[in-house]
Parts: structure tokens; sequence; C-alpha cells
């Protein structure tokens, strides 16, 4: 409960709620958990709860019919995903699976909209939180319609990096991982981290990249 209570304070979509409100929500939420590899929610779904993650690491992907798929975001503890399905009673328009051994709040569709009715700031939240979804959908569209698969690489290792010392180091990132970012084969990205190595941009151990200098604007 109290775990559920301090990430949920620290939630954006449930920031600045006053500790009562937080404590009515937590307390009505399941708490459920979910081994690495599952699948939490799959594209086209009717399910309705919204969920928040309280420990582990998620991929949002997208599917199509010939089981292609691409990977468009990543969401860790106090992040939120499945706002739109209690608010359109649409179909889930991602799936989402885990990374990680992951913990979660699932908050059920009704007590998502007794919340929203009566705490209008979380309404707007609502609102921000579609507009940077579609920002982040327009970003990732634009820079699979625009940019070579070079540039789309060079995107995902800098996205995915943190500043270690004086140099930018990946989480843990397999080529495959790479290529379901970016859309394209595991090939033609091992190529490419291949000619970045050589060239002494790069240096790889295990799963994490270390930037070693400024990546070059073309391949």
């Amino acid at each position: 409960m109290n775990n559920v209570i301090e990430t949920l304070q620290k939630t954006a979509l449930f920031q600045g709620l006053d500790m009562a409100d937080i404590k009515h929500v937590a307390s009505q939420v399941v708490t459920r958990q979910f081994p690495k590899n599952t699948v939490v929610v799959t594209q086209g779904d009717d399910t309705d709860s919204l969920y928040v993650i309280l420990e582990g690491k998620v991929d949002v992907f997208l599917q199509n019919e010939k089981g292609k798929e691409i990977i468009i975001n990543t969401l860790t503890e106090c992040d939120t995903f499945g706002e739109l399905a209690p608010l359109g009673g649409i179909p889930r328009q991602a799936s989402i699976i885990t990374t990680e051994n992951s913990v979660m709040a699932v908050i059920s569709r009704q007590v998502f909209m007794d919340t929203l009715l009566t705490k209008p700031a979380i309404s707007m939240r609502i609102i921000d939180r579609l507009i940077k979804l579609i920002q982040d959908l327009t970003e990732e569209v634009s820079s699979l319609a625009l940019e070579d698969v070079y540039n789309r690489v060079v995107r995902v290792l800098y996205k995915h990096s943190e500043e270690i010392g004086n140099k930018l180091v990946t989480e843990k990132l397999t080529q495959q991982d790479i290529a379901l970012r970016v859309g394209a084969t595991r090939e033609m990205v091992h190529r490419i981290l291949k000619e970045l190595k050589t060239g002494g941009y790069i240096s790889i151990q295990g799963k994490h990249i270390t930037i070693e200098k400024k990546l070059p604007p073309g391949w």
C-alpha cells in the first residue's frame, strides 16, 4: 500500500493531488506482478484499465498483420499506460511487454473516471499526456518516413543512453532491440555498429554501448 501511495505521488498524472485523494485511489487499485517477457496488454484488446508501473520496465510496440513489430517507446517506474482505453472505450492501440520482472498498479475504468470527474486537475494532465503521446508518435513516424536507417540508429543510441563520467552509455540494448526500434533488420544494425566501432565512435561491452565521441552525421 505504501509503495503504491509513494509511486502515485511521483506519477505525473496524479501529482498535486492531496494525500487523502492519493490514498483513496491507492485503496482501490489492484497490484499485479508480471514476470519478464510477459505481454501485459495486446494491441486490439477491449480491456479498459489504466496501469501505473511500480517496479520494472516495459516496451510499447506495434505489430502488423504479418507479425512485423516495431518498438515505439520504453516505460519505467512511475510511468503510466492505457489512458486512452478508459476514456474512449476504444481497443488498445499498442501492445505492452515487460523487459524486467515488473509490478503494476491496475486502476479500473470506474475508479479512473470517478477521479477525473471529481478532480479537474487530473483531466488537464490527461490532455497534456495525450498531447505528449501525439508528439512522440509524430516524431517516431517522421523518423521512420524521413530518416535513413543509420540516423534512426543514432537517434536510438542517444535516446537510450545516460551520461556516466564524461561519456554516454546506453542501457542494455541488443542489436535486435535496436532493430525493432528502427524498423530494420538485425544484420543492417550489426553493420552500422561494426562500422562505428571500427571508426572509434563507439565501444561495446556486453549489452551496453558507449558513445566515445560525437557520432557522424551520415554513414
